[in-house]
């Protein structure tokens, strides 16, 4: 499996990270806006086995796919699981730790492109791509919210 990992600090508590991200309403609102993203079904705050149905627009086509929460540390980590969806496999670790200006979020990410004639399209390089791109923007929206240490 490709890996991806990247990180940001942000002036707040791990708690009010944690809470922020937890919230699907509130992942709509740092994402992308070119992503397009729409929750079809997805719970107000996450927890350990809720499952998350949405649509995305990549490459130019809509795909649906549903994540699960399969690992809860409540402040500290979750994982969200594909449970179906267009990639071969995708694991996204949200992990939040304590800094002396306010928390570190890290995000890493395993994941196997695509299979078929999908997969000719949509490299391991591509969706790397991708997420530099998403979580760029995903950390100067989280920093417009919570600020950046000083």
């Amino acid at each position: 499996m490709a890996q991806f990992e990247v990180e940001v600090e942000l002036a707040c508590t791990p708690t009010e990270a944690f809470e922020f991200l937890t919230r699907p309403a509130n992942i709509r609102l740092i994402s992308p806006p070119q992503i397009m993203l729409v929750f079809d079904a997805a719970p107000e705050r996450l927890s350990l086995g809720a499952r998350m149905d949405f649509r995305v627009q990549a490459y130019g086509v809509v795909r649906s796919a549903s994540h699960e929460i399969t690992v809860w540390e409540e402040q500290t980590r979750f994982i969200e699981r594909q449970v179906s969806g267009p990639m071969g496999a995708w694991e996204h670790e949200h992990l939040f730790k304590q800094s002396p200006g306010g928390v570190i979020i890290v995000d890493r990410i395993e994941f196997t492109p695509p299979g078929g004639m999908l997969g000719l399209l949509v490299s391991e390089r591509k969706i790397r791509e991708s997420l530099e791109d998403g979580f760029e923007h995903r950390h100067v929206q989280l920093e417009n919210h919570f600020g950046i240490p000083k």
